[in-house]
C-alpha cells in the first residue's frame, strides 16, 4: 500500500479545481531528493514557482525519514517515504503519489537537481494541450557548483543521438496508464533513462515530441552528490557564459552553493 503525507489532502482534483485554468491540461512534476540540503530547499523553491505561477503540483519520494518529510511538506510538496535504494523504485513511488493526489493529464520528470525555465514550461504546457504523449528536450546546460562552469551539452552522440534526455520528460496519463503505472523497471539505481526508452518505444499509438533547447533553458546542476558525474558529459559540452541561467530566479541562490 502506497502511504504519503500531502496537507489538506481530500482526494484527486478535480478539472475545475482553483489552482489552475480549466483551459489548460493539468502536469504533475515528479521527483526524489536525497540529502543535499542546501540545493533540495532551492529546488522546493522552484517547485513551489511552478505551483504559484501555473498551478503545477508536484509530488516527492524521499528517504531520510521527518528530515526530508517536513522539508517538502513546508513547500506544500506531496510526500512518500521510499528507501534510497533503488532509485527508481522512488521515481515510480513518486509519480503514483502524484497520480492518486492530483489525477495529473501529464507528469513531468525532474531530477532533485534539474532546474526549468518559464518558457520551457509553457513549452510543455502546449504539448500536452496538442495532445502530445511523450515530449523531451534533445539537449541542455550544466553548471558546477565547485569548478563553476557552465556548460551546454549537445546530447546523445552515440546510437542514441536524436532521443530526448531524461532530464525535463514530460509523459502523458495515457503513457503512464499503458505502462501500469511504472514509467521505470523497478530495482534500478543507474541508466534511468536509458530503461524508461526501452519500455516507451514498445508502446504503439503514442505521439512524440523532440525539440532542441533554444530559446528555452534546462539545466542539471552538478557537483552535490549526483547520480551522474559532470565529466561523464564533457565530451559533448561545450562552455556558456553563465548569464544564460537568469531565466532561471533560483539561479542567485544556485550560484553561492
Amino acid at each position: 500500500m502506497l502511504t504519503f503525507l500531502f496537507p489538506g489532502f481530500q482526494g484527486p482534483l478535480s478539472s475545475t479545481s482553483n489552482w489552475i485554468s480549466t483551459k489548460i491540461m493539468k502536469i504533475s512534476i515528479v521527483s526524489a531528493i536525497w540529502k543535499r540540503k542546501a540545493l533540495t530547499e532551492i529546488f522546493l523553491q522552484s517547485l513551489q514557482r511552478y505551483e504559484n505561477d501555473y498551478g503545477i503540483r508536484s509530488a516527492i519520494a524521499g528517504s531520510e525519514g521527518v528530515h526530508s518529510r517536513e522539508m517538502c511538506l513546508d513547500y506544500g510538496v506531496a510526500y512518500v517515504e521510499v528507501p534510497n535504494k533503488s532509485i527508481s523504485n522512488k521515481f515510480i513511488k513518486a509519480s503514483q503519489l502524484a497520480a492518486v493526489c492530483f489525477d495529473p493529464d501529464a507528469f513531468l520528470i525532474l531530477g532533485s537537481d534539474d532546474f526549468v525555465d518559464d518558457a520551457l514550461i509553457q513549452r510543455y504546457l502546449k504539448a500536452r494541450n496538442d495532445g502530445v504523449d511523450v515530449a523531451g528536450i534533445i539537449d541542455c546546460y550544466f553548471y558546477h557548483t565547485e569548478s563553476k562552469e557552465a556548460m551546454h551539452w549537445i546530447g546523445y552522440t552515440n546510437f542514441r543521438r536524436g532521443e530526448t534526455i531524461g532530464m525535463a520528460r514530460m509523459l502523458s496519463r495515457k503513457v503512464f496508464s499503458r505502462l501500469g503505472g511504472k514509467m521505470w523497471p523497478s530495482n534500478v539505481n543507474s541508466g534511468l533513462d536509458y530503461y524508461m526508452m526501452k519500455k516507451l518505444n514498445k508502446l504503439r499509438g503514442i505521439t512524440w515530441q523532440s525539440f532542441h533547447i533554444e530559446g528555452m533553458m534546462a539545466v542539471d546542476v552538478k557537483g552535490q552528490l549526483n547520480i551522474s558525474p559532470f565529466d561523464c558529459y564533457r565530451a559533448n559540452m561545450e562552455p556558456v557564459d553563465i548569464n544564460v541561467f537568469d531565466s532561471i530566479p533560483e539561479f542567485k541562490q544556485i550560484k553561492k552553493l
